[in-house]
């Protein structure tokens, strides 16, 4: 068997050829399948709306890899026999080769004479005029039909005859908008907790810090150094007054404005939970609301357990009750527009929790997230209003300081175990002496409001004159009309218009910052008296 050595070589060769070969043709026979069914369905998917999801520009190496695995199901590896039979075929020898490959197990005196023919015939025949690769037609082909993919895949207008399109698009919105909220969620969260406020009961930094400066001034005051004393309480009650606008501004003002007119000006409450939370709130207190915050987690909990649809329905009915009567306290009452996105952005994710992209599980979790963030943006609020009622009282203090400084001036030195605003506030108050709050008869200072007796004798000096004022026209203050029967009521009616129109521009100018807080109780309790007053006066029918 050593003189086959040409035989064998050729054999090998030619069943290596013909290996590729069978490759290449089932490589070709994957590809047409695997095309024609990709091209089906995607037809399919255009002119019914359906799996629309399923063909995006990346779909298309799909083909690719369903020919290979399809190649690798349909590829057969050619054998020793089957490439001999086909050299015989191609050269016509007659099954020369194929005996060749017989030999070891052949009997007889004949096998040197066909290794010796096979050896001769072996030495003219080439391999590739046995098996010839004749791929450049179905590469052609391979190619055209990719292009036509491409193009059909790209240009093919999308049909939509049942919904389906915008059924899909409607839920990839969702799938988005829900991605980029729970993003903004863990964005607001980290900001939040890196935030720099107070501890507890106490104001935060800043505000403790501007208090402090305050005090410390207060001691550094001279006697006779009026003129400096006053350039540096202005100097703090503009920096006071800065810090307490700010924060009314970003999420105080509407709350407690609301709530003051509500209850000072007749107005009533919509619901007396949002009037505990409101009241609360000014307080700095977030008890009432954390508790509720806390409810509908447990809630939200026992809503991913709940395997009865009845159940499971009434259960979210009454979270989303709860969450849109938050949201709505905190945009209306509040005005705090992170604490009210945060609740909304809960109830829109408790219902994407029915959206076919998202599952129901991570749908409830953010919407928890969210909770927690609402939870961080009430604490904001609260700490707001702590903030602003440390601010009213500094800037109280300053006030008395200012009036003080201007009647005999200041003396650091004057209270030397003042550490907290009240010290300094009780100090002032004595410095000012007849300006604080009298008994109302005999002594100086502001009476209680009582009615003080007279006394009609004696000289008081009064003169009988004529004003030689200018005579110029000006506005109407009293007109006659002709006579008849007046409208009833009618006067009545003017009169109230005129009472409520006065009344909401002094809201307008509170709400606007126009008037200092000191005053605002006292122009509130004013016009109460009016309406008390108009109440009285109107006959009982």
């Amino acid at each position: 068997m050593e003189q086959m050595t040409k035989s064998n070589r050729l054999i090998e060769r030619v069943q290596r050829r013909l290996a590729l070969a069978v490759w290449g043709r089932a490589l070709f026979v994957s590809f047409v399948i695997s095309a024609s069914l990709y091209l089906a369905l995607m037809l399919f998917s255009r002119l019914t709306g359906y799996w629309t999801g399923w063909f995006p520009l990346e779909s298309i190496s799909s083909v690719a890899i369903g020919t290979l695995v399809l190649s690798a199901i349909l590829f057969r590896r050619p054998d020793r026999e089957q490439a001999a039979r086909l050299i015989d075929q191609r050269q016509g020898t007659k099954d020369l080769f194929l005996t060749v490959t017989m030999l070891e197990q052949a009997v007889g005196n004949y096998k040197p004479l066909v290794a010796q023919d096979a050896e001769k015939q072996a030495q003219k025949i080439k391999p590739s005029q046995v098996v010839e690769f004749a791929w450049a037609k179905r590469v052609g082909w391979v190619c055209a039909s990719t292009l036509v993919l491409f193009l059909t895949l790209q240009y093919a207008p999308q049909l939509d005859p049942f919904g389906e399109v915008q059924a899909a698009e409607t839920e990839q919105e969702k799938v988005k908008e829900f991605q980029k909220e729970k993003k903004a969620t863990k964005a607001r969260m980290a900001e939040l907790k890196n935030k720099d406020n107070g501890a507890g009961d106490e104001e935060s930094k800043d505000v403790k810090l501007a208090v402090e400066n305050l005090k410390s001034d207060f001691r550094k005051m001279t006697p006779g150094k009026k003129q400096e004393n006053a350039k540096t309480l202005a100097g703090h009650q503009k920096s006071l007054g800065g810090k307490w606008r700010q924060r009314a501004e970003e999420n105080m003002k509407s709350m407690m404005m609301k709530a003051d007119q509500a209850q000072k000006f007749g107005g009533m409450s919509k619901d007396d939970g949002m009037k505990k939370w409101s009241k609360e709130l000014q307080e700095g207190s977030t008890q009432s609301l954390t508790k509720e915050m806390d409810e509908l987690k447990d809630q939200l909990q026992r809503l991913m357990k709940e395997k009865d649809p009845v159940k499971r329905e009434k259960l979210q009915n009454e979270i989303q009750k709860k969450l849109k009567e938050m949201e709505s306290f905190a945009r209306e009452q509040t005005s705090s527009k992170p604490m009210a996105a945060a609740l909304k952005r809960a109830m829109k994710q408790m219902q994407m929790a029915q959206s076919k992209g998202l599952s129901p599980e991570e749908a409830f979790k953010e919407a928890m997230e969210s909770m927690d963030l609402a939870k961080m943006e009430l604490k904001e609020v609260a700490q707001s209003a702590k903030d602003m009622k440390k601010l009213e009282e500094a800037l109280k203090v300053l006030q008395m300081a200012k009036k003080a400084n201007d009647k005999s001036g200041l003396d650091g030195e004057a209270c030397e175990n003042c550490m907290t605003l009240e010290d300094y506030e009780e100090l002032y108050a004595e410095m000012m002496g007849g300006e604080m709050p009298g008994e109302g008869t005999g002594n100086e200072g502001q009476g209680g409001g009582g009615k003080v007796d007279e006394d009609d004798t004696g000289d008081k000096g009064f003169k009988t004159e004529k004003s030689k004022s200018a005579i110029t026209a000006g506005k109407v203050l009293l007109s006659f009309k002709s006579k008849g029967l007046s409208v009833s009521g009618e006067a009545k009616k003017n009169y109230n218009k005129l009472v409520t129109d006065l009344k909401q521009g002094m809201s307008e100018a509170i709400m606007q910052e126009q008037i200092p807080p000191g005053y605002h109780d006292g122009i509130k309790k004013y016009f109460n008296s009016l309406e008390k007053k108009t109440d009285e006066n109107t006959p009982q029918k």
